[in-house]
């Protein structure tokens, strides 16, 4: 499977109803053009009332845990919000990943020195837009939706769709996650985007992706999969992060070493 993602953008147009009226008089013979005039209007507010509605659920202050869902009937999309659940202690951290059965994410057993545990996130699930469970969520909230073009619901869960791990040096961070992958409904490759730079690895037999330049806050990034396990594994750190690709290299070394000896 390859270490991609890409959003679906599915082309939508809608079907204006037009009214039209009739009347016993002269005078009202123009009517009929005045009412389909304003009709795409009153479409419009009805849209931008959905789209409010939807939005007043989705973008709401959230929990620890909370997670909601947007459909977007105008692109057939679904946009994910949530909140994960973290915490500052790191036995705390692994008991949260028993009672939510996220990836058994732990501290490698090599960090560059000087970099020390700051949290650990518990990840609600939320998926990739070509794969499977995506499109039957897609289903689910369009037929919720009930022809309306915008709609959101909070998600109950009680299996994590990831962990991640922080570890911090003064002002530097690294962050390690593991999350669940899913199989995908088509073959897709993953590219650049503007001024990214991708580099193909081999750390351990395994094959990964070593991203630069991006514009995401954690600019810099190796990605590699646990096909076995259903596991997608990331190193993150800033633009500016002192640390080489070799220290990142490293880093998954000695994560992929610990998988393969504790299966």
């Amino acid at each position: 499977m390859n270490l991609t993602k890409k959003t679906i953008i599915v082309a939508a147009s809608f079907l204006l109803a037009l009214s039209s009226a009739s009347g016993f008089t002269a005078d009202a013979a123009a009517a009929p053009q005045k009412a389909s005039k304003a009709q795409p209007a009153s479409s419009k507010e009805r849209l931008e009332q959905q789209k409010k509605e939807a939005l007043a659920i989705h973008s709401k202050a959230k929990k620890p845990g909370e997670l909601t869902v947007m459909y977007d009937g105008t692109d057939n999309t679904l946009s994910f919000s949530f909140y994960s659940i973290t915490s500052t202690d790191y036995d705390d951290y692994l008991k949260l990943v028993s009672k939510y059965r996220a990836p058994a994410l732990q501290q490698p057993e090599w960090l560059p020195e000087g970099y020390a545990f700051q949290s650990g996130d518990i990840v609600p699930p939320y998926y990739d837009s070509y794969s499977e469970p995506y499109q039957d969520l897609l289903k689910e909230l369009k037929a919720e939706a009930k022809g309306k073009k915008y709609y959101a619901k909070k998600v109950k869960w009680s299996e994590a769709g990831g962990a991640a791990l922080l570890f911090s040096k003064d002002s530097d961070v690294i962050r390690i996650s593991a999350k669940k992958v899913y199989p995908f409904i088509t073959e897709i490759t993953r590219v650049p985007g503007k001024g990214e730079k991708f580099e193909r690895l081999s750390i351990e037999g395994v094959n990964a992706l070593y991203a630069t330049n991006s514009n995401a806050l954690y600019s810099t990034k190796l990605t590699w999969e646990d096909t076995e396990k259903g596991l997608e594994y990331e190193i993150s750190t800033y633009k500016t992060s002192p640390l080489t690709k070799e220290a990142l290299v490293s880093i998954a070394e000695s994560i992929i070493s610990s998988k393969s000896q504790n299966p």
